[in-house]
């Protein structure tokens, strides 16, 4: 039986929500486990009513299944779905790149590409990390809120953001089944080199193929992990 993880403080609902959906997308909660309400009103010290609000609300962003009289499960990968929103975030990332090339005067453009190449500097520190837990996943993050924030389009990440945490477990799987940091170092690096050569095509094709990360292992990922995966 797991621990209580808050034997001292009562906390709210959203305390919990927020605090399980982080244990889905980092896979601390695997895919097809079950839980069960006993067993987090016991680890959360919250009663069954608080449990009960939780799970309705991991079940509506499609995180956990819930099967009446039989139980509860934290939901599989959908890499179908996980694929539509790397989609998704492929056009909206293109568009931001458009952007930078279209809407940024030359000093902006410049300050851009000196904040990007200072990121990429802290990215290669990285390059021998084996997962997602480390320095990188900040500063991968970064990169990207670089360039999002430089032509103010953080709100359409926001409008996405339920589908955004499905492709963060994703990327929590995939970045160590891979061995994709160093990978990813060399993207981000591709990315940077065309808008810093003034190439917009070769910058959104860059971002394209750094985005598309299913299609590659879907087949031997859900022949290792089948659990994981949902079956069509």
């Amino acid at each position: 039986m797991q621990s209580q993880k808050w034997s001292n403080n009562i906390m709210s609902s959203g305390e919990v929500y927020e605090d399980m959906k982080k244990r889905i997308v980092n896979l601390e909660l695997e895919p097809n486990q079950v839980i069960s309400e006993n067993q987090m009103c016991y680890e959360y010290g919250v009663s069954r009513s608080v449990i009960r609000t939780v799970f309705s609300k991991l079940q509506q962003i499609n995180f956990i299944d819930i099967y009446p009289q039989r139980g509860t499960c934290i939901s599989p990968m959908d890499l179908s779905h996980i694929s539509d929103l790397l989609m998704l975030r492929t056009a909206v990332e293109k568009e931001v790149i458009y952007e930078v090339f279209t809407n940024l005067d030359n000093y902006a453009k410049s300050a851009l590409v000196e904040k990007l190449y200072e990121n990429i500097k802290k990215q290669e520190h990285c390059r021998n990390e084996k997962n997602y837990k480390g320095d990188f996943p900040k500063y991968d993050t970064e990169f990207h809120d670089i360039m999002i924030n430089s032509v103010n389009r953080s709100s359409l990440f926001e409008i996405i953001s339920d589908g955004m945490l499905h492709i963060a477990r994703w990327r929590n799987f995939v970045v160590p089944y891979n061995n994709r940091i160093p990978k990813l170092i060399d993207e981000h690096k591709m990315i940077f080199e065309s808008i810093k050569e003034g190439d917009l095509a070769k910058a959104q094709r860059a971002m394209a193929n750094h985005l598309e990360t299913v299609s590659e292992i879907a087949s031997r990922a859900t022949s290792e992990y089948p659990g994981y995966f949902k079956i069509k």
